[in-house]
């Protein structure tokens, strides 16, 4: 984890404070433990009970997809829940492979609509600030030793879609952009589920200078995400790979 000064806060703390206190924890010690990975993904899966008239008629209105179990991922009122799948793929991979992986809603932070609606429940506390969810992502990005994208074709792709052309761009990570690139592309990978199909996410690679693959099963994706972390640890250790540079636009002011 990135735990030098930036200028990433939320209510007066630094990103880093508050990760290294409540991004879960591996079950077991070994020297990643405090590797952090951000993990992100679409939080609502597609259901065609929703999408078509006669879409409840199916066996499942849910489509097939390697992250997403229609028995364990689904709310009490039938809603696809791709978040607890996120969930518990991150715990997977703290079992596996000892990090700290974590979703944003692990943290805990609210949104600006959220602490609205916490502040107007309170009586003569004091109010609760919110930050908006792509300000989250980037700071929780920054800090983070290896952001993990993932699209799959069982999951609702338009907000995550939207912050990832964003969190890419503000660390300039674009091919050619001549400014000062904030976090070294190598630690940022886009997985694609094989069947999964989308023009914009399809062209990221050709626009963006990061990591880049398929997989067709979860096994798959777990052995693809070991092979980057090995590699990651090692460029770290002979080359001296920095998580972030925050350079004059995220350096806090003396």
């Amino acid at each position: 984890m990135f735990d030098g000064q930036t200028t990433f806060r939320y209510d007066g703390r630094p990103i880093a404070d508050i990760l290294a206190e409540l991004a879960p924890e591996p079950p077991r010690f070994s020297r990643q433990n405090d590797f952090t990975v951000y993990v992100m993904g679409p939080y609502t899966a597609f259901s065609a009970a929703y999408a078509y008239d006669d879409g409840d008629r199916l066996s499942t209105p849910f489509q097939a997809d390697p992250l997403f179990d229609a028995e364990r991922h689904v709310t009490d009122s039938g809603r696809g829940d791709m978040e607890q799948a996120l969930r518990d793929f991150c715990a997977e991979l703290r079992d596996r492979h000892s990090c700290r992986a974590f979703i944003a809603s692990d943290i805990g932070i609210p949104t600006h609509r959220q602490a609205r609606e916490l502040n107007e429940r309170r009586d003569d506390e004091p109010d609760v600030p919110g930050m908006a969810p792509l300000d989250q992502s980037i700071a929780f990005a920054a800090h983070s030793d290896a952001v993990l994208f993932l699209f799959t074709q069982g999951g609702l792709t338009t907000g995550v879609g939207t912050e990832t052309g964003g969190i890419l761009g503000e660390f300039h990570l674009r091919r050619g952009n001549p400014a000062t690139t904030h976090k070294p592309g190598h630690r940022v990978a886009i997985y694609q589920d094989a069947e999964f199909g989308s023009a914009t996410v399809d062209e990221l690679p050709y626009g963006f200078d990061v990591r880049y693959d398929e997989f067709r099963r979860k096994a798959d994706l777990h052995d693809k995400v070991r092979n980057w972390f090995d590699a990651l640890t090692r460029e770290a250790r002979d080359t001296d790979l920095p998580v972030f540079v925050p350079g004059e636009t995220y350096a806090p002011a003396e």
